[in-house]
């Protein structure tokens, strides 16, 4: 009986099947070398032009990174030792950074093979399925779990050791004590960020984008202005209509003004970099930046909470104008110049 030729697919069919496919799919010959690349598997690897890669050896071009160990043996099992391995989940390290693959590899079996023996290489079909976005997802999430609950133990017993103090011990220390331990947890945040989780430098706005540093810097300059006048107009309001809040205008003095330097860089990495980043990435909401920025500034205030509710309250206002500047810069040396200059002053004038 005659098969029905119109169940029979043209070899044109065949490949605008392969071509409209997701997932990359390549084959190898028995001698090892590339016989055919759709376009999503050329896009996956980063490469231009398939044409150029096909009629080349699979081992010189994908497996000459000696770093891709997992890789590499999967594939040597397969064409060296002529092994079928279970469909694998690998990492790829390309021009374009660190990929993750799902990989199935068939071997392609013909009358030709199947007469040599098992031992010979007969050439394969390569399935790949690029999960990087979903494990860098999952990543993250991992990541920010693991900062938020590290965050979250910090907090606890910094406040248990305030009331401890305070309360039963009646011990009242220094508000230069109380901003060195917000200091240290920090600093211990920063070397669980650095060796424990996959956050890069950019990730928790250390390093700011190139191409919109100078737009940046010039609206961080205008809005430390308008908020400095606006500081200094109050309280002369405040003077004239006879409220005053310190025996004198002003106070402060250079030295605190330096030191004050090294706070807001901390406190900004805190809150931004560590807090608002790790609550964005945790939540799943319509309203993701927005709750992380008021998420973030509540926790912030509230370790200023030993230093008496107008101050915390204070924190509260400035932490919620720097965390909507950090989700237009991206990085947290404009929230560190705009920390500096504005809360300095705000506790040179009322605190």
């Amino acid at each position: 009986m005659k098969p029905d030729t119109q169940l029979m697919l043209t070899p044109d069919q065949k490949n605008m099947i392969f071509e409209n496919m997701s997932d990359g799919v390549m084959t190898v010959d028995a001698s090892g070398i590339i016989t055919y690349l759709n376009s999503a598997c050329a896009l996956i690897f980063g490469i231009t032009d398939a044409s150029t890669v096909i009629g080349m050896p699979f081992e010189s071009y994908f497996m000459a990174n000696k770093k891709n160990r997992a890789f590499n043996k999967l594939f040597d099992e397969c064409i060296n030792n002529n092994k079928r391995p279970e469909k694998t989940n690998v990492r790829y390290r390309s021009n374009e950074g660190m990929k993750q693959f799902n990989i199935s590899i068939s071997l392609i079996q013909s009358e030709e093979t199947l007469q040599t023996g098992p031992q010979v290489f007969p050439g394969m079909m390569v399935l790949i399925e690029d999960t990087t976005d979903r494990f860098t997802l999952r990543q993250h999430e991992h990541d920010c779990a693991y900062i938020f609950a590290g965050l979250i133990i910090c907090t606890s017993l910094f406040l248990f050791a305030w009331s401890l103090l305070r309360f039963t011990l009646h011990i009242y220390l220094r508000s230069s004590t109380y901003t060195f331990i917000i200091e240290c947890i920090t600093f211990a945040l920063f070397l669980e960020i650095v060796f424990m989780t996959s956050f890069s430098m950019r990730d928790i706005g250390l390093v700011p984008k190139l191409a919109t540093f100078k737009k940046n810097c010039l609206e961080t300059l205008v809005i430390a202005a308008i908020t400095c006048a606006l500081l200094l107009l109050s309280k002369v309001i405040l003077n004239f209509i006879g409220i005053r809040i310190k025996p004198y205008f002003i106070g402060g003095s250079w030295h605190g003004a330096y030191v004050y330097i090294f706070t807001s860089i901390v406190q900004e990495f805190l809150a931004r970099g560590v807090i608002q980043t790790s609550v964005k990435y945790l939540m799943k909401v319509k309203y993701q930046k927005t709750f992380g920025i008021i998420l973030t500034s509540l926790l912030f205030s509230l370790m200023h909470i030993p230093l008496g509710f107008y101050f915390m309250s204070g924190a509260l206002l400035l932490s919620l104008a720097l965390g909507y500047i950090y989700e237009r810069h991206g990085n947290i040396w404009g929230c560190v110049f705009l920390h500096w200059c504005c809360g300095y002053l705000a506790m040179c004038l009322y605190f």
